[in-house]
């Protein structure tokens, strides 16, 4: 299966249905481990799909992506390849957030986690690093560094829905790896956004006393 093809199954289904019941063609899932994973990185970064598909059809698919309830795609990042294969791939988030997070997920920031006008993609968005495979424990060390570097990075955008999305997954990663709290501090004092909901919730988010 090429990449068109692949990604046209991943992004082409109902976008009324939701990602957990897709059964996608079975050519879908032979497509091999090493493989899939290289399709990823390059839907990331792919500009066609933004024209080919709604932004449903695009939220179910990076749910498909990167939610185990939905597939076994994110297992990729934890068993495929080697180490620096892997850190590559976690790195390539940025672009999940600057090609679509950032351009999908407008709605206003006015309740931390009780927002839902962005549809599946606002889902995935907010909920991204407590879905996401990798946590400490389960990672190397050099793996885990590299999702802080993602997270470090989408706070320098100016998008709310992108900030609390980082500020999330921080704060639940400050327990174990107190740079995180130092992430979320070095922001603090020149944050990108004024909404103080946000504000509020990245000073909290420093303790690790977050949902």
């Amino acid at each position: 299966m090429n990449y068109e093809e692949w990604r046209n199954e991943l992004f082409g289904q109902p976008p009324e249905m939701r990602p957990a019941l897709f059964e996608h063609c079975p050519e879908f899932y032979r497509v091999p481990p090493n493989q899939a994973f290289d399709y990823i990185d390059r839907v990331l970064v792919d500009p066609e799909v933004h024209t080919l598909f709604s932004k449903d059809q695009l939220g179910n698919g990076i749910n498909t992506i990167y939610s185990l309830n939905c597939s076994d795609l994110p297992s990729l990042y934890k068993t495929e390849g080697d180490e620096a294969r892997r850190i590559r791939g976690i790195e390539n988030l940025i672009s999940l957030y600057k090609n679509y997070f950032e351009r999908y997920c407008t709605g206003a920031v006015k309740s931390i986690g009780n927002d839902n006008t962005d549809g599946s993609m606002g889902y995935i968005c907010y909920m991204f690093w407590d879905v996401f495979i990798l946590y400490p424990g389960n990672a190397t060390p050099a793996m885990i560094n590299a999702t802080l570097r993602v997270m470090r990075m989408a706070l320098e955008s100016h998008n709310d829905n992108c900030l609390t999305s980082a500020i999330h997954g921080l704060g639940h990663k400050v327990r174990y790896v107190p740079e995180a709290s130092r992430i979320l501090q070095q922001w603090l004092l020149r944050p990108t956004t004024k909404n103080p909901e946000i504000l509020q919730y990245a000073q909290i988010a420093t303790t690790g006393m977050i949902n």
